[in-house]
């Protein structure tokens, strides 16, 4: 590792073998390597690959106009919820990014409102909590007050949510939790009904139904021949063929893509299993 630029005492921008951009950090890393000087990789405790992206520079110039204290903090809360998720690195630099910005908008007395808050809190509770940890841990060891501490929260839920995907695009998260809303919507309005989200086939539901929507944005739809099966559940089950079809339009109307009949065979199972738990009739799936 050659040093490129001391970013703070702890963290350097360098260059590896690869002659990849990466952020090092480590205690005293400044007071260890001199810029131009190849650096001791036994003091490197965390790396950070700058990807190659537009946005590379501009979270150099973040980390360097973040007091340390700051960029310790995020380091922590981002360790903590690494104990529940597993998180792309590059959690490090989008989620600094962001706070930098909550952090002016808090000093200036700016609030923004979150308009996915509701839909963050039921389909990522996990990510959601760890966000509420995470206002709190900044709150308590910055000495600021984020008063807004659920509508941040779901800001920064949005980025465990995003760091948990192999192509990490905030705005295809953001369509990912309307469209799961809008399909659950859509579930309960076919059916009147309010879904009981301490349910194990709800639980089940939103599983199938975010990895649906991860296979329409990443174009890996399933298209195994399961005529017969697929026949059988259109006879058997016409309400839940007819909630499928109308997911199958909403899609179509919002991606512009096509879902197979397997794709459709699977939302109908997993909508009659629970539309039958609602009206107390279950075993027959």
């Amino acid at each position: 590792m050659k040093v490129i630029k001391i970013l703070n005492n702890s963290l350097l921008l360098t260059k590896d073998e690869q002659g990849q951009e990466v952020i090092v950090m480590g205690k005293g890393l400044a007071f260890k390597g001199k810029v131009g000087e190849r650096l001791d990789e036994e003091h490197i405790q965390k790396r950070f690959i700058l990807q190659n992206n537009p946005s590379a520079q501009a979270y150099v110039r973040t980390i360097e106009n973040m007091p340390e204290s700051h960029v310790n903090v995020i380091n922590k809360l981002i360790s903590n919820a690494k104990e529940k998720l597993s998180l792309d690195d590059q959690i490090f630099f989008t989620l600094m990014d962001h706070l930098s910005f909550a952090i002016e908008r808090w000093k200036k007395g700016v609030s923004l409102q979150n308009r996915m808050l509701w839909e963050i809190q039921r389909f990522h509770p996990v990510e959601f909590e760890l966000g509420l940890e995470a206002v709190h841990m900044l709150n308590q060891e910055l000495g600021i007050e984020l008063t807004e501490e659920e509508e941040e929260a779901g800001n920064i839920a949005f980025h465990f949510v995003n760091a948990q995907s192999h192509e990490q695009n905030m705005e295809r998260t953001m369509q990912s939790v309307k469209m799961l809303k809008d399909i659950f919507n859509l579930i309960q309005y076919s059916f009147d009904m309010q879904l009981n989200k301490n349910s194990i086939h709800y639980v089940r539901l939103v599983t199938h139904l975010q990895f649906f929507i991860q296979r329409l944005q990443e174009g890996r739809l399933g298209n195994s021949p399961k005529d017969f099966i697929f026949q059988h559940m259109v006879k058997e089950h016409p309400l839940e063929y007819k909630c499928a079809e109308m997911i199958k339009t909403y899609v179509q109307n919002m991606l512009d893509i096509s879902i197979s009949n397997e794709e459709l065979l699977y939302l109908m199972i997993h909508i009659a299993r629970i539309v039958q738990e609602e009206q107390g009739d279950e075993g027959q799936l």
